[in-house]
């Protein structure tokens, strides 16, 4: 239960950091080829704290409807945001992430031209090679594609398909990125998405990946069941 700072009942307080990287641990370890592993379970672990907080705010307090919406929203952002650093890692230890082996050194700007009646510009693009390859970006949309063909999440390929609605609604976090005049938070958000969220953190946080204790899946008991 959530208490204010006047309140004389002590503070509210989820699982414990130092309890989410005992469980990512099991998983996120050094000599995976991962670099900053440390980090890594220390941000996925904060996230993981607030993710409850998000749920408890919705419990516990009385709030307007926008304001439930805007926590949905939150709640699926920062969820995404530990699956995708989950993928992130999961597919650099099966290595499994795109690499490159040329680096771009710089960009040669073309002179201005007329093709079919419209102005163009071609530049030239210089890349030198790299000693060894180096891990390449990708986007939460090809982390999913390539984690779903190797099954890095399991083999539950809902979890994916889910996934791949949430992470549209996870990019309305760029609120000047608007398709039209109804494009907004209210009409694109709603209750069902939130639900999707809870059900794709447990799958993956309790499932096979971590294979917790039974104290472990506690620290999600508060996520409703799959």
């Amino acid at each position: 239960m959530l208490t204010r700072k006047t309140d004389p009942e002590k503070a509210w307080y989820p699982a414990a950091i130092h309890q989410y990287e005992a469980l990512l641990g099991k998983v996120i370890s050094r000599g995976r080829g991962y670099t900053h592993v440390y980090a890594l379970r220390k941000n996925i672990a904060y996230n993981l704290q607030y993710l409850e907080f998000l749920y408890r705010s919705l419990e516990d307090l009385k709030i307007s409807a926008v304001i439930e919406k805007q926590i949905w929203k939150n709640f699926i952002v920062t969820g995404c945001g530990v699956i995708e650093s989950l993928l992130h890692f999961l597919l650099i230890a099966k290595k499994q992430h795109k690499t490159t082996e040329w680096e771009l050194t710089f960009i040669a700007p073309g002179q201005p031209k007329k093709i079919d009646e419209k102005v163009v510009r071609i530049d030239s693009h210089v890349f030198r090679k790299l000693s060894s390859p180096r891990n390449k970006p990708m986007t939460f949309d090809s982390m999913i594609k390539s984690a779903e063909k190797k099954n890095a999440l399991g083999a539950n390929h809902s979890v994916y398909a889910r996934l791949n609605n949430l992470r549209r609604l996870r990019n309305r976090i760029h609120l000047q990125e608007i398709g039209n005049s109804l494009d907004t938070d209210w009409n694109a958000i709603d209750r069902s998405d939130f639900i999707t969220m809870t059900s794709v953190l447990k799958t993956v946080l309790t499932g096979t990946i971590f294979q917790p204790s039974q104290e472990q899946r506690a620290f999600f008991s508060y996520l409703p069941e799959n």
